[in-house]
């Protein structure tokens, strides 16, 4: 029996890296006002941060419906595999509850166990391609589920943000709203631990917080996979952070993502992020 790994766009997993790898992705919606759009599939990260900075509303965004992983679910089980669904933290979305409820609905149908990831953008993307990447290589559905839950836990992400705006408005600020009324223009650091934002500390200019991301890479014990995220970012600075990390880690093997809607909603433009795997 196959294998088959899902997940959401909130992963800000590459589409190409998506599709090479059979990694099946259902997407959050984003809406501005009345228009609705569905995360990655009608709305790009480049149309999303134009809208994002131009537009009077503040987006909302919703996690998929539970039709929608049913839908996704059955289509994989017509080829008779079994699935393992893996999502961002349900501490921040109802992505996951739609997804076990989806789950419920499919019993009779097809095997399906759905894992919090605890994390979110290639936090929970790094974890979903290294199983993905498994199963290419004929891993079995409990050495693929095994293989998860040991990612989960060796997950790390941290983020720096333009303001943490958005983030606050969103809804979704957790325990970094100790962070708020802090000095204008300090950019907030954050780590997520434990599915929560948490914070960390600031940073009083972008390239101070870029060099923040390279000391806690650095800082990190036998890293296996590593990613770099940006939203709304000037390139220029995520080639500097690869050109730096190329000290202790190949840059060519450093994925670098795009945040997309989901993430853009509640980080707004100007975020930048580093996930890893430890081994």
């Amino acid at each position: 029996m196959t294998v088959k790994i899902v997940t959401d766009s909130a992963a800000d997993i590459p589409r190409e890296t998506a599709t090479k790898l059979g990694i099946s992705v259902v997407p959050l919606t984003v809406a501005f006002g009345k228009e609705v759009y569905r995360d990655g599939i009608d709305l790009s990260p480049e149309e999303f941060f134009h809208k994002l900075t131009h537009s009077k509303e503040l987006p909302k965004t919703s996690h998929p419906s539970v039709a929608s992983f049913v839908e996704t679910y059955r289509s994989l089980a017509r080829d008779g595999a079994e699935i393992i669904s893996v999502h961002l933290s349900r501490k921040l979305s109802g992505t996951y509850q739609a997804a076990i409820l989806a789950r419920d609905e499919v019993a009779n149908d097809c095997h399906v166990e759905v894992v919090d990831s605890g994390s979110v953008s290639m936090g929970t993307g790094l974890t979903v391609i290294s199983a993905a990447r498994a199963i290419k290589e004929g891993a079995s559905f409990k050495e693929v589920l095994e293989l998860v839950h040991r990612n989960v836990a060796k997950s790390r992400l941290m983020a720096f943000f333009q303001t943490l705006e958005y983030l606050h408005k969103g809804g979704r600020i957790g325990k970094a709203k100790t962070l708020m009324g802090t000095i204008l223009h300090v950019k907030p650091i954050i780590v997520v631990r434990d599915g929560e934002v948490h914070p960390f500390g600031m940073a009083r200019t972008r390239a101070g917080a870029i060099k923040k991301l390279y000391e806690f890479a650095k800082s990190l014990p036998r890293i296996k996979e590593l990613s770099v995220m940006y939203g709304g970012t000037d390139l220029k600075e995520v080639d500097t952070l690869l050109e730096m990390m190329d000290s202790f880690f190949p840059k060519h093997r450093i994925m670098v993502a795009q945040g997309g809607a989901t993430l853009g909603s509640h980080t707004g433009p100007g975020t930048m992020a580093i996930a890893a795997l430890l081994a």
